[in-house]
């Protein structure tokens, strides 16, 4: 049975912080980039998304990922990674993305 993506929003020393959790796939990751990229502004002082409830990820969840990052970086803020879990970090390294995508 599939994991329910869902995300949770906050704003913590002027960073937008976005718990995730389930399955960050192809049917998550519209709800997803929209919902954040909406939310990135060079008001902030930076975008955390933290992952440590994230059960799977796979290119369309990565190629959000990476759509996050594009919107923070046209912003002018910072975006990063906390608490990855070992399967999600693993698609990072295979795919060779901390270039773009910083982990705390």
């Amino acid at each position: 049975m599939p994991h329910t993506f869902q995300m949770e929003e906050t704003t913590e020393d002027g960073r937008l912080v976005v718990r995730l959790s389930g399955d960050l796939d192809l049917t998550a990751r519209p709800a997803l980039t929209e919902r954040v990229v909406a939310r990135v502004t060079t008001d902030l002082a930076g975008v955390t998304l933290d992952m440590g409830a994230v059960t799977f990820c796979d290119s369309s969840g990565l190629g959000g990922l990476l759509d996050i990052r594009r919107a923070a970086g046209d912003a002018g803020v910072e975006m990063v990674l906390r608490n990855v879990p070992r399967p999600v970090a693993r698609i990072l390294d295979l795919t060779d993305v901390d270039g773009w995508l910083q982990r705390e």
